[in-house]
């Protein structure tokens, strides 16, 4: 769902002539930035550990025309927030049930809006219980620096009875104020994937107001982020039992 930022109407003709770039932060794989490459978007990587991504280039055919930045993502944009602009900013650090709370931070993200060109979009992946508190101060904090967003869950709510609703959420925003919409997705689009026929497009979405009417007003901030790090190990261990639905608890324990 991340590559879709590239299918949000542009506001200007001219818009869609311009030769895109695109700036993803947090690397995994590389399944994204791998589509935005394989799309002609020129890609810029950042990724803290470089495990990661010799793993990608190596083990999961992350191509190589593009410029790869093995660095801490907050170092990376504090230096460049006023140099360089990207058409698309993918948000996507997911380390397992908690995220790296300097990149949820307020200063954070404004330096990722400070990159963006003025009809830019970014798209950022929040993975969690959405039930939880952590999900709403991180909510509430990207809405504060961004004027403009649209809020998709990766599937349909879990009934009332579940004890979780653990899913991806994925908040798609512009620097400007006004709505967007997508358009629908081409064969071209999907890169022969039958994965992205079914998951391309945002489905799902969800009301802002179901975030930002819970658990108070508190967002993230480089000095007050405490409340997130209490959160966020209710959310990691509903992460792992997840988890073990998947696999058995002995592949997990030798990993």
């Amino acid at each position: 769902m991340l590559e879709a930022v590239r299918l949000v109407q542009p506001q200007s003709a001219r818009a869609q002539l311009v030769q895109k770039s695109a700036l993803v932060v947090g690397l995994g794989i590389g399944t994204t930035p791998s589509a935005l490459i394989a799309h002609g978007i020129a890609t810029t990587v950042v990724e803290i550990d470089p495990v990661v991504y010799g793993f990608a280039t190596q083990h999961f055919n992350l191509p190589i025309n593009h410029t790869s930045v093995i660095e801490d993502a907050v170092a990376y944009v504090d230096r460049n927030r006023r140099k360089k602009e990207y058409d698309y900013i993918i948000h996507d650090v997911f380390t397992g049930g908690a995220e790296p709370i300097d990149l949820f931070s307020v200063e954070f993200l404004q330096g990722l809006k400070d990159m963006l060109t003025q009809e830019g979009v970014i798209a950022i992946n929040y993975a969690g219980d959405l039930r939880l508190r952590s999900a709403s101060m991180v909510v509430r904090t990207v809405l504060s620096v961004f004027e403009t967003c649209r809020l998709f869950r990766e599937e349909a709510e879990a009934p009332e009875e579940s004890e979780t609703d653990f899913t991806n959420l994925v908040l798609f925003c512009r620097k400007v104020a006004g709505s967007f919409s997508f358009r629908q997705p081409t064969r071209e689009d999907f890169l022969g994937s039958q994965a992205r026929q079914h998951h391309l497009l945002p489905r799902y979405e969800v009301d802002k107001q179901y975030f930002t009417k819970r658990y108070g007003k508190d967002v993230i901030t480089k000095r007050k982020s405490q409340g997130l790090e209490k959160a966020q190990y209710q959310s990691a261990l509903g992460h792992w039992k997840v988890m073990r639905s998947v696999l058995p608890d002995a592949v997990w324990e030798n990993w």
